[in-house]
């Protein structure tokens, strides 16, 4: 390839053919620019545009790549022409990133992923997270896949609430109405030509919420443009929308493709295959454990069509997604009657079409300065289209909405061309109610050509002010930097940042929209503070917004980049969140209360907790003094149940109260991970006492294996039993013989290959007297061998997803169910999500299977508890789902972990 050519092959086709929807991320909290800007664009910017794409992750301290003029050559690949495809799917990771990354980095398309959850229901490979805190991670998670393959990100209001095994339980869960609703509101917003729907809606797709997703991506196709359906969405500004062709993905049934989308060819702006994008971009699912290789060579996207209101040939012959939908701006006006209106527009069409051609040919020759001028008057001539399309009334409504998406594109074209750089700057990351912060915007013309600066203003939530309001009308020679700090008060009553979808209680599988209808179905709301920097560029207005970060320096890892959020001056955690009390014990609990600071200059007051009227705490009370922002302390204080007749439930408060009479009683934890943004989820500073019937037997110590997330060491503490939890060393080297048992944790042996090296080592143990408790492994486990005697699972693997299921004990007298808790149906009770997974459904005569449980209309399974003698040990192989049960304090699962634990005695 000659450096010095026209960049026109790289780029595509032309206007007619393909357009990269903005970068969603453009400015957002966390993700600065790359300093990759070279704007003389000959050889410099083939150079910058092949380095400029990252190998790695898009972590806190690096940025999205959609800028400078990887930015400006994305957005020529499709200005000028309508591409919009949504891809349906249930979950994080379900998506087609292969096809995502070739739509939008190949051919300039706007394409989206709607997944219904945000996999609150499933595991962790990396971290503790469950439940809300894992659907954090994981919508963070696919944002930063986002970022790699470019396309938008959408979501409904349904919660993960485990693996369901057909759609009608599903729909138990998920109100059928409601989600329909909300998979028709993307579409009426995103407005897609092309549906793409990851399953078939029927019982092959396996996962009930698979079967769901397919069923409405089929529902939607009409029911988005019925203008009888959901009309309360009309009313809030949306408009019917009818999508022109439905396909299914056939990546599970090859003989139903009638259309081959090829993802693996080489794209010369980037240096890389779509498929190698996408496998980086499914990489970025590493609670999931989704790390790919970005293979080189031919791969493509298999898909069937379903319906079609076009006529694009008979299924097998398209060539194309788009074959038979007209993607050009011009098509856009057959809905206005003919005559000059029509005549008008379609001739300044044309002429915005061909100077976005124009800018096109200027990839790749000299310098910015006649790329700036021609994407400026592309810009002018794109509003003087959009002028006469605002007055041509409703015919024209889908051309406004195209125009805007182009003058959007164009403005960030134009902008990073003419090497514009926005940011904006807080001295703080945690603010709180009544604090007065700074904001620094700085603005730097990077280019070659005079900008003039014609206001700089910040938004901020509802309630907050600040100052300097004054417009700014300034030139901004090339080089030119400028800065205006801003000072912002945070109201006495602001809220805390809480994500939109966690500010009212979950609805059984649903989460409570919020009445503001524009943050629905997005990620996250917008920044907490951002600034609108309204500019003139060669002639053309342009606004750029930035999300307001605080940055510092890590000594190891460079420049950080932390959002904005509104936190407690004396935010309260207390722990364990759940404890467990057995009925009489001469010990109470303790319970530990963390206070955390953020006021800047410092909060003092006392801590307290607040108990049942008959109960006893030591200390009653605890002063504290937090000097500074970042301080923390902990308290730890004892309480004694009072008397009660059996076993109940219980709650304590604890309560932070400052001088000035505050009262404090949230808490929040930061889920922060190299390859996502940081979030915060709050919580109230409870415990949740369950006092139980339990007995454990004394003088037990136990070692815990960690594994993928998981607090099932942290029950066996609550149950008052010494347990150290082993590390590398200790699994490898350390002194087995001082446990009476070992507890390894879930996927531990595929997380952990110390503990895989050293498995004999274990068994050896197991075999002098030791007893071992292997919870639910994956495939790994057993098709490598680890346990003590051959154990099998069957694909997919036998699980029982109903948690009221009936169990039945096969072995009443077995140890398990007698020592030192006796054992029965009721112990059952209450359990949460699911029975358990990844049982066993072949096993070596030397296991004894203890219990049998199944989902309504299957066979019994026995695989979930088994116990062998191995030598003078036991060892036991449970797919029961006991982290789940223990960490929101179901009896039941306690006073079998205790009889677990018991088992060597």
């Amino acid at each position: 390839m000659r450096l010095g050519r026209s960049l026109h092959a790289i780029l595509g086709p032309g206007p007619r053919g393909d357009k990269e929807h903005r970068p969603a991320a453009a400015g957002q909290p966390g993700h600065p620019s790359i300093p990759c800007r070279t704007m003389k664009l000959g050889a410099a910017l083939l150079i910058g545009l092949l380095t400029c794409v990252p190998a790695a992750a898009v972590a806190q301290g690096t940025v999205d790549p959609n800028h400078g003029v990887v930015a400006v050559a994305q957005q020529l690949r499709g200005l000028g022409s309508v591409k919009r495809v949504l891809v349906i799917g249930a979950h994080p990771d379900d998506e087609d990133t292969s096809l995502l990354a070739l739509l939008v980095r190949g051919l300039g398309a706007d394409a989206a992923y709607l997944s219904l959850n945000r996999g609150e229901g499933g595991q962790n490979l990396i971290g503790p997270e469950l439940g809300v805190g894992l659907g954090l991670v994981r919508t963070e998670e696919l944002l930063a896949a986002r970022r790699l393959d470019g396309a938008e990100q959408f979501f409904s209001r349904a919660y993960d609430f485990g693996y369901s095994k057909s759609a009608e339980e599903t729909f138990r869960f998920w109100p059928r109405d409601s989600l329909l609703a909300d998979v028709v509101g993307v579409v009426r917003r995103f407005r897609p030509q092309i549906i793409v729907s990851t399953f078939s809606g029927t019982p092959r797709d396996g996962h009930g919420q698979h079967q769901v997703a397919g069923i409405l991506a089929r529902e939607v196709f009409d029911a988005a443009g019925d203008r009888t359906r959901f009309p309360d969405q009309l009313s809030d500004g949306l408009q019917p929308w009818t999508p022109l062709k439905l396909y299914r993905s056939t990546r599970f049934d090859r003989d139903a493709t009638t259309l081959m989308v090829e993802t693996g060819r080489l794209d010369p702006l980037f240096g890389r295959s779509y498929h190698q994008i996408a496998m980086s971009s499914r990489s970025r699912h590493r609670s999931q454990d989704m790390g790919r290789i970005e293979s080189l060579g031919p791969r493509s996207t298999n898909l069937q069509l379903l319906e079609s209101k076009v006529v694009a040939g008979d299924a097998g012959t398209e060539t194309s997604l788009f074959d038979g939908v007209d993607t050009t701006l011009v098509g856009l006006t057959s809905g206005l009657p003919m005559g000059h209106t029509r005549d008008t527009l379609e001739e300044d069409l044309n002429d915005y079409v061909t100077r976005v051609q124009r800018a096109r040919d200027l990839l790749g020759h000299g310098s910015s300065a006649p790329m700036v001028a021609e994407l400026s008057d592309a810009l002018i001539s794109l509003r003087r289209v959009l002028e006469l399309a605002e007055a041509a009334g409703p015919g024209a409504g889908e051309l406004r909405f195209a125009l805007r998406d182009d003058e959007l594109g164009l403005e960030t074209a134009l902008s990073e061309a003419a090497g514009v750089i926005v940011e904006a700057f807080s001295d703080d990351d945690l603010l709180v109610p009544g604090q007065h912060a700074e904001v620094e915007v700085q603005v730097w013309n990077g280019g070659d050509s005079v900008v003039d600066l014609d206001d700089l203003v910040l938004r901020v939530p509802s309630g907050w002010t600040f100052e300097p309001r004054r417009r700014q009308n300034m030139e901004l020679p090339p080089g030119t930097l400028t800065s205006q700090r801003f000072a912002v008060v945070v109201p006495d009553d602001a809220e805390f940042t809480r994500p939109y979808f966690l500010r009212a209680p979950l609805s059984v599988g649903v989460y409570q929209w919020p009445a503001d209808d524009s943050v629905r179905t997005k990620p996250f709301d917008a920044p907490l503070i951002e600034v609108r920097a309204s500019l003139s560029i060669a002639g053309a207005s342009v606004e750029r917004v930035a999300g307001a970060v605080h940055r510092f320096a890590d000594q190891a890892i460079g420049e950080i980049r932390r959002p904005l959020y509104v936190v407690p001056a004396v935010g309260v955690e207390a722990a364990p969140r759940t404890a467990v009390w057995p009925l009489g014990a001469p010990e109470g609990v303790t319970v530990n209360v963390r206070l955390t600071g953020q006021a800047p200059n410092g909060v003092a007051g006392k801590v307290f907790l607040e108990i049942p009227n008959d109960w006893a705490v030591s200390p009653r009370q605890v002063p504290f003094e937090l000097p500074a922002a970042g301080r923390a302390t902990t308290v730890a204080f004892e309480v004694m149940p009072g008397s009660m007749r059996g076993p109940d439930r219980f709650e304590i408060r604890a309560v932070a109260e400052t001088a000035d009479g505050r009262r404090f009683d949230v808490g929040y934890s930061i889920i922060d991970y190299p390859h996502t943004q940081r979030r915060l989820l709050f919580e109230d500073a409870a415990v949740r006492v369950e006092a139980i019937d339990l007995a454990i037997e004394s003088g037990l110590r136990v070692g815990y294996v960690p594994g993928a997330g998981d607090a099932v060491a942290e029950a066996i503490d609550a149950l008052g039993v010494s347990v150290d939890v082993l590390d590398d060393r200790a699994v490898g080297a350390g002194d087995l013989g001082a446990y009476d048992a070992i507890v390894v944790g879930i996927r531990a042996y595929e997380t952990n290959p110390v503990l895989v090296a050293s498995n004999e080592r274990l068994l050896r143990w197991v075999s002098e007297g030791g007893t071992l408790i292997v919870q639910y492994q994956q495939y790994s486990y057993f098709n490598e061998e680890h346990a003590a005697y051959p154990l099998s699972a069957r694909w997919p693997h036998d699980r029982v997803t109903v948690e009221s299921a009936p169990v039945a004990i096969l072995a009443p007298e077995h140890p398990v169910f007698v020592h030192p808790n006796l054992i029965g149906p009721r112990d059952f009770d209450g359990w949460v999500q699911e029975r358990g997974l990844y049982f066993a459904n072949e096993w070596d005569e030397r296991y004894e299977a203890l219990l049998e449980t199944a989902d309504p209309g299957e066979a019994g399974k026995r695989g979930g508890l088994l116990v062998a003698r191995y030598g003078d040990g036991l060892y036991v192989y449970t797919g029961l789902s006991l982290f789940r049960q223990l960490p929101v304090g179901v009896p039941g699962a306690y006073r079998l972990l205790a009889n677990l634990l018991s088992l060597g005695g």
